[in-house]
């Protein structure tokens, strides 16, 4: 991959309990750079995003943050230093309204709540006619955009994205790849673990297949795309 690297995983093992999940796992984003980490169920994608974002310590190997290994993995150090998750799930505050949520990221002193709303509804307009609506009433692509919008108040420079389409319409699932092309645009970097392989495919710059805790193929997302089906279909006969 060409351009100076963002975010970089090197020889990552990581276990839950004695089991081994990630056995070895090499990744390298650069800046601007947008990865689609794809795999079948339990190939150890979400694990490779818990220990980037430093949710989940690795038992070897090394996360590198530019040029330099991270000196803490813990979840705020990483925060600090730029890299933010959009978990699976959404992680909305559904009892607070669109703009309680939004308010929530104000409380670190470094963004002003206008700035912040400015930022969350310039970027999704719709936010800004349910901006007294209660977060948990929210269509579910709403609840993404909220969930987008709160993570980007932070300026992160390296963006970690978890099936954001799980459960959403296709032209929903459109419209949230149109924001995640243009933040790549504007230079920040991004890793896509996405359960619809075409979208994710069309708005990366290079590609993965991870299966049984391993890279399996790295490449081109042309190429990568063509290799994926196998990779699945091998998968399910071994399950």
């Amino acid at each position: 991959m060409s351009g100076p690297p963002a975010l970089e995983l090197r020889g990552v093992r990581a276990c839950y309990g004695r089991i081994e999940v990630l056995h070895g796992v090499d990744l390298t984003v650069p800046v601007g750079g947008v990865l689609a980490l794809l795999g079948p169920n339990g190939a150890g994608k979400t694990t490779t995003l818990k220990v980037a974002c430093g949710r989940m310590r690795p038992t070897a190997g090394e996360v590198r943050l530019g040029d330099a290994p991270v000196p803490t993995r813990s979840p705020d150090g990483l925060a600090r230093k730029g890299v933010c998750i959009i978990p699976e799930g959404r992680g909305v505050f559904p009892n607070l309204s669109v703009t309680e949520n939004l308010r929530m990221w104000t409380y670190r002193g470094s963004v002003a709540r206008s700035e912040v709303e400015e930022r969350a509804f310039g970027r999704f307009p719709r936010l800004r006619d349910r901006r007294g609506q209660l977060a948990g009433t929210l269509s579910g692509g709403e609840q993404q955009m909220l969930a987008i919008s709160r993570a980007l108040t932070t300026n992160p420079t390296f963006l970690l994205l978890d099936e954001i389409s799980m459960g959403l319409a296709p032209i929903v699932v459109s419209e949230l790849y149109e924001v995640v092309a243009q933040l790549a645009a504007e230079g920040i970097a991004i890793v896509i673990v996405e359960q619809f392989v075409r979208t994710a495919l069309g708005v990366a710059d290079r590609a993965a297949i991870m299966a049984q805790g391993r890279i399996q193929l790295e490449g081109d997302p042309r190429e990568v795309g063509d290799a994926v089906v196998d990779i699945y279909l091998r998968k399910a006969s071994t399950s």
